[in-house]
């Protein structure tokens, strides 16, 4: 079903395909690196035994609840995200995921905030989003944000996979998918929502996050 790079695993091509939970557990503890626990947020157990996704569910818990030094986490988030931004481009004025004040910013808000707090840890990015406003750690404007743009982002991959504002035989419908009443909303909504996730980067990072409209 998945295509997977298992050059990704902690130990690169030299480690097994597969490890203990225990060996498992000492890496994420001692080893990991920040971005790695980023990640670890939105793991899931998606086979096995109730008693072995109990089991994998309690490590990760765990992980994600370990205290940490917040002014550590945040620069590390932070340069992650700078390395990010300058390798690797968004494809077009519409990749709502990769422009800055996009979805991979709200994703990098997300795990800061579950990371440094050990608070609305739920897989589901959307959940988790819901969970931290719920909390005041996100204004209330993060979940409107965050759906406009997931569904901006479905209805792309299917009427503008190259990210470039599409013909207008198809604006209409990457609209209404987007729920929006015509293309001119769309882009207004989204740019709205570009600039909630910029004051929120504000916020909690105390970086102004330049976005263009």
């Amino acid at each position: 079903l998945y295509e997977v790079d298992t050059r990704l695993r902690p130990s690169g091509e030299q480690g097994p395909l597969a490890v203990s939970f225990e060996s498992f557990r000492q890496y994420q503890h001692q080893e990991a690196w920040a971005w790695e626990h980023m990640a670890l947020a939105r793991a899931r157990p998606v086979f096995g035994s109730a008693a072995a996704r109990g089991a994998i569910e309690a490590i990760i818990a765990d992980v994600l609840k370990a205290k940490r030094d917040p002014a550590k986490l945040r620069a590390d988030i932070l340069e992650m995200r700078s390395t990010m931004a300058a390798n690797k481009a968004p494809k077009g004025p519409i990749d709502v995921k990769l422009t800055r004040g996009g979805l991979v910013d709200i994703e990098f808000l997300v795990h800061f905030l579950q990371l440094r707090d050990g608070v609305a840890l739920t897989p589901h990015l959307g959940d988790a989003v819901r969970g931290l406003v719920k909390t005041g750690r996100l204004p209330a404007d993060m979940a409107e944000a965050h759906d406009m743009l997931a569904r901006l982002l479905v209805a792309a991959r299917l009427l503008a996979p190259d990210c470039q504002k599409p013909p207008a035989a198809s604006r209409a419908a990457l609209a209404k998918a987007s729920q929006c009443g015509n293309w001119d909303q769309l882009l207004e909504r989204l740019g709205q929502s570009r600039k909630a996730v910029a004051a929120a980067w504000q916020h909690i990072f105390g970086e102004t996050l330049e976005i263009e409209t």
